[in-house]
């Protein structure tokens, strides 16, 4: 086969990915303002999970088709680029300014869910059982994302919404979910017959084109957040995204696909890599902390500067070479 047609596909599908996904979340927050949800609880759930929903709806087609290794590889490499890529650029704009209870809260919550996945990957397979615990974490993450906005802990992201009617909200939002089902095949089907025909690994796709693919609302979300001076809302994309990816977008290819067998390389090389990037930014936020232990707490400002921003890019910039020239080799 041409590699015209899987390469036309998987642009046009990226495009159509991008462009749904944001119009997706301006008319569901609208739908949710319209049905008089929270405005907190419209910041803390629809913007979170709309950005990951390519990702999510990436995974399960490419699972249903078969391609279990792209799926996986997408989760993954969306949180690689996420940190090493959207972050790292934000962070060299402009040095990240956050609040103490992203870092307190959030941060360690994406520690422990990176943990528990690879706890649940020791033994090479990712299985249906797998996919429902990660599945069981998430719920509890979203019930603690509600009991938080219950008391009035939790800050919310801001929202972009539509001067559109309620009917009008609602059959946008069905029309834009449609187009990113759409497109997520689309992209799917490109990716996998262009990995048969160019002779590349389901999970280099997956990892490289389709996680920078599926990552464009968070990258978007998070420059412009950074030109608006909304430092907590770039870092809470970016870390919130993480946490969805690997307990929702990694446990649907185990619950809806057959079992998993995990490939050596995405267990020595790549899930190592994200874990290395999320250290780099705990560390960081150490070293801050360390800085200021004899200020005040309510005069500390935890910082995210271009050097730890840098050293992300660099990473990421790195390890993108690597998979390229592995690549070239196969």
């Amino acid at each position: 086969m041409s590699l015209f047609l899987p390469l036309l596909a998987l642009v046009a599908g990226l495009i159509a990915l991008s462009v749904s996904a944001d119009r997706l979340i301006a008319s569901s927050a609208t739908l949710a303002k319209h049905c008089k949800v929270s405005m907190s609880f419209i910041g803390m759930t629809v913007v979170a999970f709309g950005t990951s929903a390519p990702e999510l709806l990436v995974s399960s087609i490419a699972a249903l088709n078969g391609a279990g290794e792209l799926a996986i590889g997408n989760g993954i490499g969306s949180n690689i680029v996420n940190i090493g890529l959207v972050l790292g650029i934000c962070a060299l704009l402009v040095p990240l300014s956050i609040k103490v209870h992203f870092i307190r809260r959030d941060l360690p919550i994406l520690i422990a869910a990176i943990l528990f996945c690879a706890l649940l990957m020791s033994d090479g397979n990712l299985d249906f059982q797998d996919g429902l615990l990660l599945l069981v974490a998430l719920a509890a993450y979203c019930g603690y994302l509600a009991f938080l906005v219950g008391k009035g802990e939790a800050d919310a992201e801001e929202v972009e919404f539509l001067e559109i009617s309620k009917s009008r909200s609602a059959v946008e939002t069905l029309l834009m979910l449609s187009v990113l089902l759409a497109a997520s095949q689309l992209m799917v089907w490109g990716a996998v017959e262009l990995a048969k025909a160019a002779g590349i690994s389901e999970l280099i796709i997956g990892l490289t084109v389709i996680a920078f693919g599926t990552s464009l609302p968070e990258l978007a979300a998070a420059i412009a957040g950074v030109r608006r001076g909304m430092h907590d809302m770039v870092f809470a994309t970016v870390i919130g995204s993480n946490i969805f990816n690997i307990l929702g977008v990694i446990a649907f290819p185990a619950l809806l696909g057959d079992k998993q067998p995990l490939p050596e390389l995405l267990v020595a090389r790549d899930y190592p890599m994200m874990l290395l990037l999320t250290a780099i930014v705990a560390v960081a936020f150490m070293v801050t902390y360390f800085k200021q232990r004899n200020i005040p707490a309510t005069e500390k400002s935890y910082t995210f500067g271009r050097t730890a921003g840098a050293l992300c890019l660099v990473s990421f910039s790195g390890y993108m070479l690597y998979l390229g020239a592995v690549t070239m080799q196969a």
